[in-house]
């Protein structure tokens, strides 16, 4: 399925990208990965070497498409990247030309200390796109439909990024919207005569839920 856009993200952060981030974040993250710090190496200027590497390549990119950044909002240890560090790194990044953050963390040291729970990330996100005013990617433990509508209801991202879920089952996307109503979404050809069951078994459900709490309703 085409899902209507384009657009490339350079993964820069310490989580997932431990190489490129080595050389962008050059005594930061070597402290963190080999237990080393340069005490004269601040987040800002990790930042300002990470934007120069993001330079290169959205000189490169087409103008008119959107480029993206994932950054480690939070390593979770101490001594690395905080959620203020963030901030800055995101602003060096949206000065460089970034059309959006993509707020990730942690991954980078096994004493890292990550407080995990639904959403868990979601408050970097939203700290980055109000404080900076920059367009924000929510990640991590976001794992139903009802979740990404809140996120973006409420202003605290601009996209969500579902990834494990997706893999636990491949068609997370196609069941959450019919879970939530939503018909209007193409299925793959071979998959389309189970479509109106779907939809139909998850109204059934809603409608036995409404009929649960409403008062009056026939049992």
């Amino acid at each position: 399925m085409s899902n209507g856009f384009t657009l490339i993200e350079l993964l820069v952060a310490l989580a997932l990208a431990a190489i490129l981030a080595t050389a962008v974040y050059p005594g930061f993250s070597a402290w963190l990965l080999d237990s080393r710090r340069d005490a004269m190496v601040t987040a800002a200027l990790h930042a300002m070497h990470a934007a120069r590497q993001f330079a290169a390549v959205r000189a490169v990119w087409p103008a008119h498409l959107p480029m993206s950044v994932r950054i480690s909002a939070h390593d979770w240890v101490e001594g690395g990247i905080t959620p203020s560090d963030a901030v800055q790194i995101a602003r060096a990044f949206k000065a460089a030309g970034a059309d959006l953050i993509d707020c990730s963390s942690g991954q980078v040291s096994v004493h890292q200390k990550p407080t995990y729970g639904r959403m868990y990330q979601t408050p970097f996100a939203d700290r980055i796109r109000n404080e900076v005013g920059i367009a924000t990617i929510a990640v991590g433990a976001i794992y139903e439909a009802d979740h990404v509508n809140s996120i973006i209801a409420a202003g605290r991202a601009d996209l969500c990024a579902v990834a494990r879920p997706h893999l636990a089952n491949p068609a997370w996307t196609l069941t959450e919207a019919a879970k939530i109503g939503f018909t209007a979404i193409d299925w793959p050809r071979q998959y389309r005569t189970a479509k109106p069951q779907m939809e139909a078994n998850f109204q059934r459900e809603r409608a036995a839920a409404l009929a649960a709490v409403t008062p009056g309703s026939a049992q």
